[in-house]
């Protein structure tokens, strides 16, 4: 992050935010269109929200969404949250801090390891070894406690070496290695049940086996009620599921699974079209229409499915509330900036999804 603002740790631990406009500085981490709609994301989907089937870890095991001295309570912050979101226009700083603090757990001195989220990507292959990297360490660098990274044999190294707080696992393997698809699986799904939240597609590729595997890995998550954002490859294997039409078993089971999960996509424009195409919203030009297609994509994916289409103004809707964010925010569009939103996405809706359940 730059001086002006502190970086991303700063935010969690005042709890605020930034200016709209970012850090005077620009980088990479402060770039002022990723914050409003990070927020949002994180609570768009409360209104809808529902307790997972077992027992939330973050709740279970950490005091890290307890209400503390001074603070109101959870109910009375989503109360106060949901009041926000019927009136407030996102033009407003004081409002998206307020927005923040309903979601963002307070530190106390009673946490343990991992109190405020244990999250995972899965991504990373010989040729991009960079994305993995920026997502899973933007996460931490919002304020979640670990984050893992589960890339393909060859990449493992290459993302070790970037960071000694990520957490990697290269045991992801291609069609090519002769690997037995199950033990493939096996490997990484042993790791599901121990995540608040699952980012997949961060330079993930689309060799035929780590395709089959990460499928069945985001049906395990989202059927055991985890938080998934899907980005870049991971929205690859989303359309080839709808585009599939139940044809595939992976794929049925994998669709099924998501319509009860909270799940958050983030296509670009190419990445929109190709989802609307297969939906048979529209064969072309459905990005010039996200504000009216977008609402209806959340809502065949799921009950509980955010959409941020990101373009020049990011429309963001859960099928029911609907945003778009005009803010300014610097022009470049260089490589990582749409890892480190993912990442960004992946705390804040690990948080949502744990204050809604407190609630």
């Amino acid at each position: 992050g730059g001086a002006s603002c502190g970086g991303i740790r700063g935010i969690t631990q005042r709890r605020l935010l930034p200016q709209a406009g970012g850090c005077e500085s620009g980088c990479l981490m402060c770039k002022g269109r990723l914050f409003p709609y990070t927020v949002l994301l994180a609570y768009c989907n409360f209104a809808k929200a529902s307790p997972p089937a077992a027992p939330h870890r973050l709740l279970a095991t950490s005091s890290a969404f307890s209400s503390t001295s001074g603070m109101a309570s959870c109910s009375t912050r989503m109360s106060r949250c949901r009041g926000i979101m019927a009136k407030m226009t996102f033009s407003e700083g004081e409002d998206l801090m307020e927005l923040a603090s309903c979601v963002i757990p307070p530190l106390t001195t009673g946490q343990s390891k991992g109190g405020a989220g244990r999250v995972a990507v899965i991504g990373g292959s010989e040729e991009y070894t960079g994305a993995p990297y920026f997502a899973a360490f933007s996460a931490l660098k919002t304020g979640v406690d670990l984050a893992h990274v589960f890339c393909e044999k060859s990449a493992g190294t290459a993302i070790k070496s970037y960071s000694p707080e990520l957490i990697v696992h290269p045991l992801l393997a291609l069609k090519s290695s002769g690997a037995d698809p199950t033990e493939v699986e096996q490997g990484v799904s042993q790791w599901i049940p121990r995540l608040d939240g699952l980012l997949v597609g961060p330079g993930l590729g689309r060799d035929e086996l780590v395709v089959q595997t990460s499928a069945s890995l985001i049906t395990a998550a989202a059927e055991r009620g985890t938080p998934i954002v899907l980005d870049a490859d991971g929205l690859f294997i989303l359309t080839s599921a709808v585009r599939s039409g139940g044809g595939d078993a992976v794929y049925a089971r994998l669709l099924e699974a998501l319509r009860g999960a909270p799940l958050t996509i983030t296509p670009n424009k190419v990445e929109f079209e190709r989802l609307c195409k297969a939906m048979g919203l529209a064969e072309e030009g459905a990005f010039g229409r996200a504000p009216s297609l977008a609402p209806v994509v959340a809502t065949r994916l799921g009950r509980h499915t955010v959409v941020v289409v990101k373009g020049p103004s990011d429309v963001i809707t859960d099928g029911s509330i609907t945003v778009t964010c005009s803010e300014g925010g610097s022009p470049r569009r260089c490589g990582g900036q749409g890892d480190v939103l993912a990442g960004m996405l992946l705390a804040f809706r690990t948080w949502a999804h744990a204050a809604a359940a407190e609630e």
